[in-house]
């Protein structure tokens, strides 16, 4: 996927409409010295700047991070930097390589080469989600894309895609095995092939051995592929394996939803949502967890159940709340906020506050023998913050 993390012309190609069978290097051998280096020089260059270009984003995300955006206009402007750099990438191979150059782009026929890609990309792609998603219980993709789409409206599932399907595949196949890879086949196709794969890993700034493995290994896949059967081959491919996980997550975002019940409460969750009834502290502030929701751009839900043989009245639990104590107790509560609500479950009291730096809210189904409490944070996103009273009003106490 993309060098930001998280990580946008077909046009941009048209100058490198090419001869079948004629390789980089000789396509450039009226200006080239006779060594055959500079075309070597000028690939690894474009290749280094490219990184640099990545790299240079991902600070820019990092910073980004740690600002005061909430979660959600973050991913939009890590979104922005990923299309971003693919631009500015795109448009040096283009200006940097003389238009002399011609890319190799197929060998043979290209329809076989464009199905072989294809099928070859899908299918791994389709066996390593099929085998995470064994391992972890659940449908499993690239969990940068499910954030992504998390939002689950056309701009970002359309986003996701460009970058995926498009960007990903003209731009990192033009440069890493159209460019680079041919470039460096005078020293041995296997060099060329490593070469290509390490820069191809590193672009995807993945510098721990288990992604920096990975990215390599499908570096050299799609290198030989390219070897094999051209670029529309590799890029075929690429579009393949992104298009699954892809495909994957916009199931994930668009999907969800469904009814959960854990500790006699019952929650039917909207589009985007899901729940995680597993893996939760033993404790929380004298009560015990019964779930925790996960809904669009890393907003939640977490759910607390305390034992309260009467129940509480909604007045006096109100002006529990507004005791100063209990604000200071519980940083970011707004008191002049509370609101006594009446949902089909029962009587919710609401206060604001704020968590970090998102808004917040605190809501309790005030009930005999277990009172629930719901800790929201809406991560800046406008779904999320839509979806939270028709998930209150959904509650069921069986």
């Amino acid at each position: 996927m993309s060098p930001v993390g998280a990580t946008w012309c077909s046009q941009c190609f048209a100058p490198f409409a090419a001869a079948p069978d004629v390789g980089l290097a000789a396509a450039v051998s009226a200006y080239d010295e006779p060594s055959g280096r500079m075309v070597s020089r000028r690939a690894l260059l474009l290749t280094v700047v490219a990184i640099g270009v990545g790299g240079l984003a991902m600070l820019a995300s990092l910073r980004l991070s740690r600002s005061q955006l909430d979660e959600a206009s973050y991913i939009r402007y890590a979104a922005v930097l990923t299309m971003a750099v693919y631009a500015i990438v795109g448009v040096l191979v283009v200006t940097q390589i003389t238009p002399s150059v011609r890319l190799r782009w197929t060998v043979r026929s290209p329809a076989l080469a464009i199905a072989t890609g294809f099928v070859v990309g899908a299918a791994l792609s389709g066996a390593i989600l099929a085998a995470v998603s064994v391992w972890s219980g659940y449908l499993d993709p690239d969990p940068r894309m499910v954030v992504m789409m998390s939002e689950g409206d056309w701009p970002h599932l359309g986003a996701a895609f460009l970058v995926a399907c498009a960007a990903a595949p003209l731009v990192e196949e033009v440069l890493f095995r159209g460019v680079l890879l041919e470039s460096l086949r005078r020293y041995g196709t296997a060099v060329a092939l490593l070469v290509s794969a390490a820069g191809f890993a590193v672009w995807h700034l993945s510098f721990n051995l288990v992604p920096l493995l990975y990215y390599m290994l499908l570096g050299l896949l799609l290198g030989w592929l390219y070897v094999k059967r051209g670029l529309v081959c590799s890029m075929a491919a690429h579009f393949g394996f992104n298009g699954v996980l892809a495909v994957a997550a916009a199931t994930i975002v668009l999907g969800g939803g469904g009814t959960v019940t854990a500790e006699g409460l019952s929650v039917t969750l909207p589009q985007g949502w899901s729940a995680d009834v597993s893996d939760l502290p033993d404790v929380v502030v004298g009560g015990r967890p019964a779930m925790f929701l996960t809904g669009p751009s890393g907003s939640s839900i977490a759910v607390i159940a305390f034992d309260t043989p009467v129940a509480p009245s909604a007045d006096a639990f109100g002006s529990e709340l507004r005791d100063p104590r209990f604000a200071r107790t519980f940083a970011g509560l707004k008191p002049q906020t509370l609101r006594i609500v009446t949902v089909p479950a029962g009587t919710l009291v609401e206060i604001d506050a704020v968590t970090g730096r998102d808004p917040s809210v605190a809501a309790f189904l005030l009930r005999a023998g277990t009172t629930y409490e719901f800790v929201f944070r809406s991560a800046g996103s406008p779904k999320a913050q839509a979806d939270f009273d028709p998930i209150l009003r959904s509650l069921n106490v069986g």
